[in-house]
């Protein structure tokens, strides 16, 4: 049948589920390197924990979501998603490790190195629209017209399942961290990982983060009802959400304690300061999570604070 094949019903997390994922995702997406940082840590005056989702056959945090969706669907004929990002690529590339080809939609501006590392795969990329958004307008009007199923990220609940395993993971950490830094994105990984630890480590704060060019999903976080935005502008394009998904609203606000917006500026900062002290090459969206916490770090003076790179840079 064409069309999404998520629905319209708000994600609600089972933990059980998430302990399956755990046993059963790729090896090479889950047990992710999580350790102090001493060159960050005295940077910014706190106990900082990076939780390293870059080195894996997809460069991103959302293989781990790809995998769990792919073990847990009856295997599509054919599958459309969008946009062109870390989700897109999980999808087009662990659909291949699970014989199924992916046709991923983005924006005309998307990053090029990201269409080029697509293609190159053998991935059909067909860029549309203006924004993430409008690609994904596109993309399920064709999977619509083409009969294919198509997915979105933060519609389906094994993709925030197979995210929840990165918390479940911080369980290992000794001394537990105070808080968790996520980037917000399309609301899957933040979902995931708040309502993981909201439920086994109620003492930990998840603070969601956004980019001040692309404002709807904090805003619709704090105001805790949908608030879309006509255009987007942010460097980090994972982040660039102009619409966010409805059903998502009310759980994420219930999962994420805080958020936090940051600006391009700080953004490079962070890209840049992975790169010089831990030799990490990671994507704007990725880098996220270090932005605001050096955005914050004035509050969080020896708290033991974990961020999460979710990404790494293509090209």
């Amino acid at each position: 049948m064409s069309g999404p094949v998520g629905t319209e019903a708000e994600v609600e997390l089972s933990i059980e589920r998430v302990v399956a994922a755990a046993g059963t995702i790729a090896r090479p997406y889950i047990r992710t390197p999580q350790y102090r940082s001493d060159a960050l840590s005295h940077l910014l005056g706190v106990d900082l924990v990076l939780k390293v989702e870059t080195v894996n056959p997809v460069g991103s945090v959302a293989g781990r979501a790809a995998d769990w969706w792919f073990r847990n669907r009856p295997r599509p004929h054919r599958l459309v998603c969008a946009p062109v990002d870390d989700f897109g690529v999980a999808m087009a590339g662990v659909g291949r490790s699970h014989g199924v080809d992916v046709e991923v939609f983005g924006p005309l501006d998307a990053d090029p190195a990201k269409v080029d590392a697509l293609r190159h795969a053998g991935t059909t990329v067909h860029l549309e629209g203006r924004d993430p958004d409008h690609a994904v307008d596109e993309a399920r009007r064709y999977a619509a017209v083409t009969d294919a199923d198509f997915v979105e990220d933060g519609r389906d609940v094994e993709l925030v399942e197979g995210s929840a395993t990165v918390a479940a993971e911080l369980e290992h950490l000794d001394p537990l961290p105070d808080a968790v830094f996520v980037p917000l994105g399309a609301g899957t990984l933040a979902l995931g990982v708040g309502q993981w630890l909201h439920t086994r480590l109620t003492r930990v704060r998840v603070v969601g983060v956004g980019a001040h060019g692309a404002p709807a999903m904090v805003r619709s976080v704090r105001e805790r009802r949908l608030v879309t935005t006509e255009v987007v502008s942010t460097v980090a394009a994972s982040l660039a959400v102009r619409r966010p998904l409805a059903p998502i609203i009310s759980p994420l606000a219930d999962a994420v304690d805080d958020t936090v917006s940051v600006d391009d500026d700080r953004i490079r900062w962070a890209v840049d300061a992975l790169a010089r002290h831990e030799g990490l090459r990671v994507s704007p969206g990725g880098a996220a999570a270090l932005a605001a916490v050096a955005a914050t770090s004035a509050s969080l003076r020896g708290s033991r604070v974990v961020v999460l790179v979710t990404s790494r840079a293509i090209g």
